[in-house]
């Protein structure tokens, strides 16, 4: 028998409670009876993929509850850590220049805004850098 939780440097528990915190600090709404069975499924999706990265320590939350990301993959064209801030007006108005059917762009310019970073960053992630970005931008924006 192997040990699942050898590969992490955190183990499962201590992930779940980071993650509660994360979720209460940015007052989302996590209460899964209030949820269709589409939503249910897509939002333990997106819990799993911060979970996982929890776990593997490219994750952090702060003691504020503001996630900071560190993208993995060499591909990514790594930027450094992400520090996501909870959303603002600015950040909600930062998808205003875009057009309409542009929806990763305008997606992208609020994800700039709530990392003090230039929209072309998460552009460049690929693969489950942008996808775990794009899971704390979903929470962020309950």
């Amino acid at each position: 028998m192997t040990d699942e939780t050898a590969p992490y440097k955190v183990d499962q528990e201590t992930a779940e409670a980071e993650f509660d915190r994360f979720i209460d600090a940015n007052e989302i709404d996590a209460d899964e009876r209030d949820m269709d069975a589409e939503d249910l499924q897509f939002f333990r999706k997106q819990k799993r993929k911060l979970l996982r990265a929890l776990q593997d320590g490219s994750l952090t939350i702060d003691e504020s509850g503001c996630p900071e990301y560190t993208p993995q993959l060499a591909e990514s064209a790594s930027p450094g850590p992400l520090k996501f801030r909870p959303r603002s007006g600015a950040s909600l108005m930062a998808s205003d220049a875009k057009k309409p059917n542009h929806l990763a762009a305008k997606t992208y310019a609020m994800m700039a805004d709530m990392t003090q970073r230039e929209p072309k960053v998460f552009a460049r992630l690929v693969g489950r850098d942008i996808k775990i970005c794009e899971a704390i931008f979903g929470f962020l924006m309950d």
